[in-house]
């Protein structure tokens, strides 16, 4: 084994960190604190139904959501501006706590293919997932992050998306997995595709046929687990091409982890450590780019 890879092993352990719950605007959040500085990288989840009682009321979110109020106002029904609303909410506090800033002095912006930015911090990254009541949100300072979630309870297995998502080599393996595990396998390997395609920033736009995942356990040309056993914990993966063979590259980390309330969820993460530096407070990144801006004055 290389020295990549066996720096990869001890970085995989304690990846990904559980999700911490957020019950509103006020947190608790010094978990995501903790695990921000323990590894940069913490995920939040947060209840739909609760943050949406504790969210500002209509008249002030014009002003709040700013470039966003145009998407929010098109947007049909309450439900649905409700969820909208929040998500943008726990996005800005969940940053706000990693730059040391005022949440609504944050703005968000959007890439050509809708995924989510800060406006003016590139030392984190953020992803969003929600379903039905769950609020989930990713964020690191190492790189870039693609997260998703799914019920547990969703239904893949004879449905025909084997097909449809899985590469060769996969169905193989999905194949020799006791029916009873299926459904979790089919799931994890979906959450997993949806984490890295938004890592990408790609969406559904790439082929899941294209890309495959040999999951904990597996060895390749399906075989199971060793003990037989269903993993409690974080589920890592690697990423393989759509011929079953590894792709080396070191800097992805990719992993499947229990939400509570009876979900799954996925990380794809990239340590291309854009920061270069763990602190990621909103003063040390306006002070970079204060010295940018001198050195290029300079320059002209």
């Amino acid at each position: 084994m290389s020295t990549a890879e066996r720096n990869a092993v001890v970085a995989d352990r304690d990846f990904p960190p559980a999700p911490s719950r957020v019950g509103g605007p006020a947190g608790p959040w010094g978990n995501l604190l903790r695990d921000l500085e323990g590894s940069g990288f913490g995920m939040v989840h947060a209840s739909l139904d609760e943050w949406r009682t504790q969210l500002p009321p209509e008249e002030e979110r014009r002003e709040i959501l700013g470039r966003d109020w145009e998407r929010y106002s098109k947007l049909a029904g309450t439900h649905l501006r409700e969820r909208f609303f929040a998500t943008r909410m726990l996005i800005r506090h969940t940053a706000a706590v990693a730059l040391g800033t005022e949440p609504y002095s944050l703005e968000l912006r959007y890439g050509l293919n809708g995924r989510v930015h800060l406006r003016g911090y590139d030392q984190i990254d953020v992803s969003l997932s929600h379903t039905a009541d769950l609020l989930l949100c990713g964020i690191t300072s190492l790189g870039v992050v693609g997260i998703d979630t799914e019920p547990a309870t969703r239904r893949l297995s004879g449905q025909d998306v084997e097909r449809l998502m899985c590469t060769e080599p996969e169905r193989r393996r999905i194949a020799r997995t006791p029916e009873a595990e299926r459904n979790g396998r089919l799931l994890s390997l979906w959450t997993l595709k949806e984490a890295y395609s938004k890592a990408l920033g790609q969406g559904l736009r790439f082929p899941f046929t294209e890309f495959g995942f040999r999951v904990d356990g597996d060895d390749g040309d399906g075989g199971e687990r060793g003990d037989g056993r269903e993993r409690a914990g974080p589920g890592h993966a690697r990423l393989e091409r759509a011929d079953g063979t590894l792709v080396e590259d070191h800097t992805w980390r990719f992993a499947t982890c229990p939400v509570p309330g009876g979900h799954v969820a996925a990380v794809a993460l990239q340590d291309t450590r854009r920061s270069g530096r763990p602190d990621t407070r909103a003063s040390t990144a306006l002070n970079r780019q204060i010295l940018a801006a001198i050195k290029r004055s300079r320059s002209a």
